[in-house]
C-alpha cells in the first residue's frame, strides 16, 4: 500500500471496507493509471512511522492478530525440538502451509470467482488453469521450506545455541516487555528494507536468470503469483528472518516475521486496484520489470532513481533487453509443456536440488559428509558456504559455459561498481547470503 499517512482507516480500510479503491485513487481513470507521485514521498512521509500509522492504519494490523492466534493455537514444541523428529518438524509445515493457502485461497476466490471487483489493471487477462497450477506448485515449496526454516531455529532454540526470550519472560521484566513491543514494531520496517535490498540483489544477471524469472513469468498478477517463487529466491527472501539469528528476541516474533512474508504477498498481487492492501506501486514492477524494487512504504526507489509512477508513464531506468521467460504463463494458450527448461536451466535446477540434498545429509550425518575437512576447515562451514553462495557460483559457472551474451551487471551495467551498483551487492549479500550461511554454520556446530 502506499505510504502509512495515506492508507486509508483502521487496519488499512476504506471507508471501513476492504473492497475499496485506495482514497488516493481517481477512479475517473482506468485502473493503474493514478499518478502516485504526491503520495509515494511526501513532505513529513516519516510521520506516519513515528505514530505507528503503519502498524495500526495499514494491513500490518491484521497480519499481527492472524500471528497472534497461530501462536497460541499452534504452540512451539522446544522440548520437542531438542531432537529432530519427523512429526513435530511436519506438524510446523502443516501449519505454515495450512495458514497460506487458507489466506491466498480466501483473496483468490473473492477475486477470481466470486469477482467482487471491479478494478483490474489488465481488465481482460485472467490467469489460466495452467498458470495457476505452476503457481500454488511454487507456493507449496515455498511454505514447506519456511516450515523446515522454522523447524532449524526450534532446534537451535531448543539445544541453546540461540539465546531467546521464553514466554514466560515476555512480560516478566521491564526490559522484556519493551524488547516484545518494540521488534514487533520493526518486523515490518525491517522487512519493508531487506525486500528492497534481497529484491535487487537477485536481479542482478546471475540470479534473475535462473531464479528470479520464474517470480516475473508472471507480468500480469494473482494472488499464488506473490509467493511463487524459485527455492532459492525463497532462501534468500525468507532471510528477512535474520533478526532472530543476532538478537535477543522471543519466538513469536520468528512467527511475526515469517507469516509477514508468507502471507502478505497475497493480496499485494492481486492483479486489482480496488481492494485492501491494493498495490500499484508493485503492480508495476511486474509490468515494467526494471523499477519499483523495494514496497512504497520506504521510498528507496525514489533515493536511487529507479521508482516508476504508473501504467502510462516509461520506466525510469530500462535497457529494453530481452525479457523472453517473463510471458511464458500470461500467454492465452498457456501450457504446462512451456515452461520445459532450457538445458542451462535445467542443470542449475538439478544443482539446486543438490545443494539442499548436501544439507540434509550434513544436518542428518549422512554419506560421510560430517567428515569433510579441507585445509582444516570442517564440514559446518563447508556446507553452509555451498547453502548460501552455491546458487551464485553455479549460476556464474553456467553462465560461462553457456556463454550468456547479457553483460554480468544487467540490468545494472550503468552504474557504478564504487557506487550504487556496489553498494546494493554488498548489502545484498549482508541480508541474504551471510545470514543463510550463519544459520547452516550454527546449526552444524
Amino acid at each position: 500500500g502506499i505510504n502509512a499517512e495515506y492508507m486509508g482507516g483502521f487496519m488499512g480500510t476504506v471507508n471501513g471496507s476492504f473492497f475499496e479503491a485506495p482514497e488516493w485513487v481517481d477512479k475517473s481513470r482506468p485502473a493503474g493509471l493514478t499518478s502516485q507521485t504526491p503520495y509515494y514521498v511526501p513532505s513529513g512521509w516519516w510521520k506516519g512511522y513515528l505514530n505507528l500509522g503503519f502498524f495500526f492504519m495499514s494491513p500490518n494490523l491484521v497480519w499481527f492478530i492472524i500471528t497472534i492466534a497461530c501462536y497460541f493455537t499452534f504452540p512451539y514444541d522446544l522440548e520437542a525440538a531438542k531432537v529432530w523428529g519427523i512429526d513435530w518438524v511436519l506438524f510446523r509445515v502443516y501449519v505454515h502451509a495450512g495458514v497460506f493457502f487458507v489466506y491466498t485461497g480466501f483473496w483468490y476466490t473473492i477475486l477470481y470467482v466470486v469477482k467482487i471487483c471491479q478494478r483490474k489493471f489488465k481488465p481482460n487477462d485472467y490467469p489460466s488453469f495452467g498458470r495457476l497450477i505452476h503457481n500454488t506448485w511454487y507456493c507449496l515449496l515455498g511454505t514447506i521450506q519456511m516450515g523446515l526454516l522454522e523447524a532449524i531455529f526450534m532446534h537451535l532454540w531448543a539445544t541453546g545455541r540461540i539465546p531467546y526470550i521464553s514466554d514466560q519472560e515476555a512480560l516478566a521484566t521491564p526490559g522484556n516487555i519493551f524488547r516484545m513491543v518494540i521488534w514487533s514494531l520493526i518486523v515490518p520496517i525491517f522487512r519493508s528494507v531487506h525486500f528492497y535490498f534481497a529484491h535487487r540483489f537477485i536481479h542482478i544477471r546471475v540470479l534473475y536468470k535462473y531464479v528470479h524469472s520464474l517470480h516475473h513469468r508472471n507480468v500480469d498478477i494473482e494472488p499464488f503469483s506473490g509467493m511463487c517463487m524459485h527455492p532459492i529466491e525463497h532462501l534468500y527472501y525468507f532471510m528477512s528472518i535474520c533478526p532472530s539469528l543476532y538478537f535477543y528476541m522471543s519466538p513469536f516474533h520468528f512467527l511475526w516475521n515469517a507469516l509477514h512474508l508468507t502471507i502478505s504477498p497475497g493480496a499485494s498481487h492481486s492483479g486489482w486496484e480496488d481492494h485492501w492492501q491494493s498495490d500499484q506501486f508493485h503492480y508495476l514492477h511486474h509490468r515494467k520489470f526494471e523499477c519499483n524494487y523495494g514496497t512504497s512504504g520506504i521510498p528507496m526507489d525514489k533515493w536511487f532513481g529507479t521508482f516508476c509512477d504508473k501504467l502510462s508513464s516509461a520506466s525510469m531506468y530500462l535497457v529494453k533487453e530481452e525479457k523472453e521467460e517473463n510471458n511464458k504463463t500470461n500467454q492465452t494458450n498457456f501450457q504446462l509443456s512451456d515452461l520445459l527448461p532450457k538445458l542451462d536451466e535445467f542443470i542449475y535446477g538439478l544443482l539446486s536440488l543438490l545443494i539442499f540434498v548436501v544439507l540434509y545429509f550434513a544436518i542428518t550425518k549422512q554419506h560421510g559428509i560430517d567428515s569433510w575437512n579441507i585445509a582444516d576447515i570442517t564440514y559446518g562451514p563447508i556446507v553452509a558456504f555451498i547453502v548460501s553462495l552455491g546458487p551464485v557460483v553455479v549460476g556464474l559457472f553456467l553462465r560461462v559455459i553457456f556463454r550468456d551474451p547479457m553483460p554480468i551487471t544487467w540490468p545494472f551495467q550503468k552504474e557504478k561498481l564504487l557506487g550504487p551498483l556496489g553498494l546494493h551487492l554488498v548489502v545484498g549479500y549482508l541480508l541474504t547470503a551471510l545470514p543463510a550461511y550463519q544459520t547452516v554454520s550454527l546449526l552444524l556446530s
